[in-house]
């Protein structure tokens, strides 16, 4: 399984990236089809919330891709929320 993550008006430092892997690695244990993973984090400055974190998680598995859009204030909080949600729909598969 491969995870490629990117940034887009943010810098993806190693910390991020490492974190970010070991959520989205974890869900190789439901299926053993998924051949790779997504992952772009944003940030958007919103006038009236302030800057806005977004996970957003695509994944390729045996013909199927499942797309996934999470956020939040925080961006572990968003990587979390994304981790989650792509776990649910992974064991549907």
């Amino acid at each position: 399984m491969k995870i490629i993550i990117s940034g887009k008006q943010l810098k993806v430092t190693d910390a991020i990236k490492t974190y970010t892997e070991e959520k989205i690695s974890r869900i190789s244990k439901y299926s053993d089809a998924i051949t790779e993973i997504d992952v772009v984090l944003t940030v958007e400055d919103t006038k009236s919330e302030g800057p806005v974190h977004k996970a957003d998680g695509l994944v390729f598995a045996s013909g199927t891709k499942i797309k996934i859009e999470a956020e939040n204030k925080d961006l572990y909080a968003a990587i979390d929320d994304l981790s989650d949600r792509l776990e649910r729909q992974v064991r549907k598969i």
